[in-house]
């Protein structure tokens, strides 16, 4: 059984996840916004990659994990936002912009993973 001490440690961790997201995310899309358009997405979604890549190996299953991982980085990582933004370009024809969000959130997001597994699994080993 889950307690109220896990509900609410992962209620505070989505809180300041989602607050992190929208910060990092906004600079990034006022720095980068003529070059690529949401930009600031797509980074939050590869520094969420590496972040859970590193976080896996080094937590063992119980509520810390479920906290860092659901709460924070669940917060944090906009998966959804994402889907959004590749549904606006293709409803607008934005053909080149889309075809550059679905490769580097794609394949961008699967190296984060790995190369912070490897991350996690050298802390790990230390």
């Amino acid at each position: 059984m889950t307690s109220a001490w896990h509900w609410l440690g992962l209620f505070a961790a989505g809180g300041c996840g989602v607050c992190l997201r929208f910060a990092l995310a906004l600079r990034v899309d006022r720095w980068a916004a003529m070059t690529l358009p949401h930009a600031g997405t797509l980074v939050v979604n590869l520094i969420g990659c590496l972040a859970i890549g590193v976080l896996a190996p080094l937590m063992p299953q119980g509520p810390p994990r479920t906290i860092a991982v659901a709460g924070l980085l669940g917060g944090f990582t906009t998966y959804s936002a994402f889907a959004l933004l590749t549904v606006e370009l293709a409803g607008e024809a934005r053909w080149a912009p889309l075809a550059w969000q679905l490769g580097l959130h794609v394949g961008g997001g699967a190296l984060m993973v790995a190369i912070g597994a490897r991350l996690g699994r050298l802390l790990a080993a230390a």
